[in-house]
């Protein structure tokens, strides 16, 4: 694996950066809609088209490409980092509903009728959603 120096990777970001924010204008998108999109500041992504400061973090990079529709591995690309040193993406965060769900099902408090009440229509719920999107 070959690293890339800090101000080659900028300025191969910038140079991602810059195309990345064409084509979204060019899809009639402004700095408001793509801060809608991504989560990122218009600061933040206009700083990042510069070669000044520091890498950015890779949740941010991320971020931005999801809400650009681009793949990640471009983003890795200029940035000169492969999957293997890439900082690993977070753990999706688990819905309350469900860590709620999976407390009341280890409560031995809880009668085992509720339980089976609970299962039943989880599995109910996951039945219907596979029917619905065709699997």
């Amino acid at each position: 694996m070959t690293t890339v120096p800090p101000a080659v990777a900028r300025a191969r970001f910038a140079a991602f950066v810059s195309r990345a924010l064409r084509e979204a204008r060019s899809r009639g998108m402004t700095d408001t809609d793509i801060k809608a999109a991504t989560g990122i500041p218009p600061s933040t992504f206009h700083r990042w088209q510069t070669t000044e400061g520091g890498l950015p973090r890779w949740e941010k990079v991320a971020a931005f490409c999801a809400g650009l529709d681009i793949p990640t591995s471009a983003a890795a690309a200029a940035l000169g980092i492969s999957d293997r040193t890439r900082e690993p993406e977070p753990e999706p965060t688990e819905d309350p509903d469900l860590r709620r769900l999976g407390r009341i099902l280890r409560d031995p408090a809880v009668p085992e009728s509720e339980k089976q009440a609970i299962r039943h229509t989880i599995r109910m719920l996951s039945r219907a959603t596979r029917t619905e999107a065709g699997d």
